[in-house]
């Protein structure tokens, strides 16, 4: 008797809440967990909990490393995020590293912003450059017992140079490479290989290489951006008195900072305001500036037409590797 009134409560409840869920129905929201945010919400506010930046390496491994620890501490306040720096082993690996998403912001040239562009398309965004990046130019130099001397253009030194040894910088670099010889070719209508002999052009593998390969005559003339030449200290200003500037190229577009559409467009916003922020006369943001080569300026917006002139040299078929 017992067991069969255990059997009709059982049966009453269960009843009973088939009735409830006919007379109130489960909503779709109410059956499974709701996203916190919209999709196009999350993306517009970044997921990440980390950014990782890195920057081409065009220089000295320890210099880069150094200017970069200064952009994270700057951008981790201003995130509120851990903001580690990544170096990359080659300009081709911080393209791919933006366009794989192992990277979220990193400073490029020319040639390899324009590069991480065509890969990402609009995933990709330009976010600051500085403001001598809009005027940039790449530095013909020679050593000194070449005795070549200044020359109005390089066709004047094609003559005066012809058979020596030249050195390029990365062969993906902007101004150690893509824009002198382009400028080279366009002046004297030949390949630097057919003027100095193929085997005796060279990639050193970045500007301060250059200048280090100059000044022991290793090459006796080379090209580099006007930054780390005008720049140069400790040892390479040492260097730097065994060579000489012979020729100063026409203007182009240079480096920026790039970042990937899935850091979120409040959080590049954050970032752009922060390098368009930095003001040359306060003390700690001049130490910003000057470790990116703009003591006394400014990082300033940009937009990526800017970069036009470059993407036309490319389209020219100018070997970068």
């Amino acid at each position: 008797m017992l067991n069969r009134s255990f059997l009709a409560l059982k049966l009453f409840c269960a009843m009973a809440a088939l009735a409830a869920v006919a007379v109130h129905p489960v909503s779709a929201s109410e059956a499974r967990p709701a996203l916190s945010k919209p999709l196009d919400q999350r993306i517009a506010d970044g997921d990440i909990k980390e950014l990782r930046i890195s920057a081409i390496p065009d220089s000295d491994a320890k210099t880069i490393e150094e200017k970069c620890n200064l952009v994270c501490e700057m951008l981790a306040k201003v995130l509120g995020i851990p903001v580690k720096f990544m170096p990359q082993q080659n300009y081709a690996a911080c393209v791919t590293g933006l366009a794989t998403d192992q990277l979220d912001l990193v400073w490029f040239g020319g040639v390899t912003g324009v590069q991480a562009d065509q890969k990402m398309g609009d995933k990709c965004v330009f976010v600051a450059c500085r403001e001598s990046d809009k005027q940039y130019k790449s530095y013909f130099i020679a050593n000194k017992e070449a005795k070549i001397g200044p020359v109005k253009d390089l066709k004047e030194l094609a003559a005066k140079a012809e058979g020596m040894k030249f050195t390029f910088g990365s062969k993906s670099s902007t101004s150690g490479h893509v824009m002198p010889r382009h400028f080279f070719q366009d002046q004297t209508g030949e390949k630097p290989e057919d003027v100095f002999g193929k085997d005796n052009v060279a990639y050193s593998g970045s500007h301060d290489a250059t200048l280090r390969n100059v000044a022991a005559g290793t090459a006796q003339v080379g090209a580099l951006n006007f930054k780390n030449w005008d720049n140069a200290k400790d040892e390479l200003a040492k260097a730097k008195d065994k060579c000489e500037l012979i020729y100063t190229t026409p203007f182009y577009v240079d480096y920026m900072w790039a970042a990937r559409t899935g850091v979120g467009e409040a959080n590049i916003k954050k970032i752009r305001d922060a390098f368009l922020a930095l003001d040359h006369t306060k003390e700690a943001d001049n130490k910003i500036l000057a470790a990116w080569g703009a003591k006394g300026s400014k990082f300033v917006a940009c937009e990526k037409k800017e970069w036009d002139g470059i993407r036309k040299v490319l389209e020219s078929g100018v070997d970068v590797g």
